[in-house]
């Protein structure tokens, strides 16, 4: 019994729920907060939780250490405090994560007799939350660098070695990060049986068994699983769940039973639902060469963007490219390779991000040599420089998608765009602007020290980085681009849905269409036909363009991926 299971991790500080878009994170988090009462604190960590205020919370850090940083900086770098203030007050790519780690820190420190259950954003997101500690410890190391300097001249001049409040204020920052890092003891997987969701989440478990480390993965969460048997689906189903659970074997494999009346429940009866009329626009319009599918983690964007990819390719260039850090298009393509026309890409972070810094370990130097007299203090300044950038930080997928969006979109290639859930997928938008101020800040400091520092091959990408960003930005409040929403037939969902719809509006952003996916179809099973009146009236009040019934099972050929919905 789930229920067992959890009481178990009684004596847990920080519980996290974790997984693909759409397992059911938030009902299986939301669970295991009830059933510890009041012991429990929930929190979600997905920026599209209306209650997840990431730019809140990353003003009240400013607040409590921006001083402290401003003098650190004003110590150990060539920069003054008005130009660093400026950096700091910048929109900061990969906020949401640096933040959720750093508030989930706070809250097991301020609460010790509580359990801190997290709901987490999607898989990849997770992950680089979890990651957060290290960027913080790595940026405690930078401002040690740079404080380094100081005390190198202090001691040169007094003769004494010297420490006052800066050190203890770098001590105490460290130290904090580690102990926030500490109370994340245990992780819990929450999976579906179809086979995609297995695939990511023993990649997940991988993943935090490996590179995050020091985390318990006490048990494996089956959601929806299937116990009451009433049809021959249900059979084929129950077979699914009993092949899933062999994948995850030696690892525990806990149930979570489906529920043949949802949670939202107090709605009509299922005989008294009309199936919402589809709207006769079509999506994937031909004039259209930028064409992003949107939505809730689990409502099925890869699917439809592949299918559309697909359908695309037969008659012209196009690359798929995906912008989401999970990176479901992998198992899309991983038994049978794309045609001929289709380029499918994934973002390799990790790797651009070494590249970059190798480029910008070379500029950094050459700038140091340029701006140290006699080359005194050349170590000091290049150490502090390197530990800022020796990891990638949280915001770089995006980032870097952004940069190859933009060469995409300079090409003569239409672009297919999987992207992440909704809350990084608007974040994901706000980039282009977001990295143009920033483009332009570091313009703005290679002119104003154009005497000291030569600009060279960082002066030449900044211009052609920030032509690119401002060209990106056109294109997306154009007809060039257009967003297709996907969607599941689920009030929660379909409320994220219609706020998605008006935000894109909003930002004068072309909605291209709007699909209802995994829409449960007419047949025999008892349990089916309540869940369909229940979907059928959630859906009541979309423009639905088009909508794909769920499938006994996935789709396992390209050419079966590409008829599943039509874009003509």
């Amino acid at each position: 019994m789930i229920d067992d299971e959890l009481r178990a991790l009684a004596t847990r500080r920080v519980i996290l729920f974790g997984g693909k878009g759409g397992v059911g994170k938030t009902t299986i988090a939301t669970h295991a907060a009830t059933l510890f009462g009041e012991k429990a604190i929930l929190f979600s960590s997905d920026p599209a939780n209306e209650s997840f205020d990431a730019h809140a919370l990353y003003q009240r850090f400013l607040d409590q250490n921006l001083d402290q940083f401003l003098e650190i900086g004003d110590r150990g770098t060539y920069l003054d405090r008005d130009e660093l203030r400026r950096f700091f007050e910048l929109s900061l790519p990969g906020v949401d994560e640096l933040m959720a780690w750093m508030h989930i820190g706070e809250l097991a420190e301020n609460n010790p007799e509580k359990i801190i259950v997290v709901d987490t954003a999607p898989t990849g997101h997770t992950l680089r939350m979890l990651s957060s500690s290290e960027h913080f410890q790595q940026f405690a190391r930078a401002l040690d660098a740079m404080q380094a300097k100081h005390r190198a001249m202090v001691q040169q001049f007094t003769r004494r070695a010297s420490r006052d409040a800066v050190d203890a204020f770098i001590e105490d920052f460290d130290a904090r990060a580690k102990r926030y890092r500490s109370y994340v003891d245990t992780f819990i997987p929450v999976t579906l049986s179809e086979p995609w969701v297995v695939e990511q989440t023993l990649r997940l478990i991988h993943q935090i068994d490996g590179e995050i480390g020091a985390i318990d993965v006490p048990f494996v969460v089956l959601n929806r699983a299937v116990h009451d048997i009433d049809c021959d689906l249900d059979r084929e189903r129950a077979k699914r769940d009993d092949a899933a659970r062999a994948r995850f074997v030696p690892r525990n494999v806990v149930d979570f039973e489906r529920s043949c009346v949802p949670l939202w429940s107090g709605a009509a009866a299922a005989s008294a639902v009309e199936p919402s009329r589809e709207s006769g626009g079509r999506s994937g319009r031909r004039s259209t060469t930028l064409t992003f599918f949107a939505g809730k983690g689990g409502v099925g964007k890869t699917t439809c963007a592949s299918a559309l990819a697909l359908q695309l390719a037969k008659k012209e260039r196009v690359t798929l490219l995906s912008v989401d850090p999970a990176h479901s298009l992998r198992d899309v393509f991983a038994h049978e390779p794309p045609p001929p026309n289709l380029s499918v890409e994934m973002i390799d972070t990790k790797r651009k991000w070494r590249e970059l810094r190798d480029t910008l370990g070379t500029e950094i130097e050459r700038a140091m040599e340029a701006l140290t007299p006699g080359g005194m203090t050349i170590g000091y300044d290049t150490e502090a420089m390197q530990q800022l950038i020796e990891i990638a930080p949280p915001g770089a997928d995006e980032l870097f998608a952004i940069t190859r969006l933009a060469d995409l979109t300079a090409g003569d290639t239409r672009v297919v765009v999987d992207t992440a859930p909704t809350g990084h997928f608007l974040r994901l938008l706000d980039l282009p602007q977001q990295a143009g101020e920033w483009v332009r800040e570091f313009m703005r400091l290679l002119l104003r020290y154009k005497d000291l520092v030569p600009p060279g091959s960082l002066g030449e990408e900044l211009v052609r980085a920030s032509r690119a960003l401002k060209v990106l930005d056109e294109t997306l409040h154009s007809d060039r681009a257009s967003v297709i929403v996907v969607t599941r037939p689920e009030p929660v969902v379909v409320a994220e849905t219609k706020r998605l719809i008006d935000t894109l509006k909003q930002r004068g952003i072309s909605v291209g269409g709007l699909i209802a996916n995994y829409v449960t179809p007419q047949n025999e099973c008892k349990c089916d036909q309540t869940m369909r009146g229940y979907e059928l009236e959630a859906l009541e009040g979309l423009e639905v363009t088009q909508r794909i019934e769920r499938r006994a099972a996935p789709p396992v050929s390209l050419v079966e991926l590409s008829t599943i919905v039509s874009f003509a």
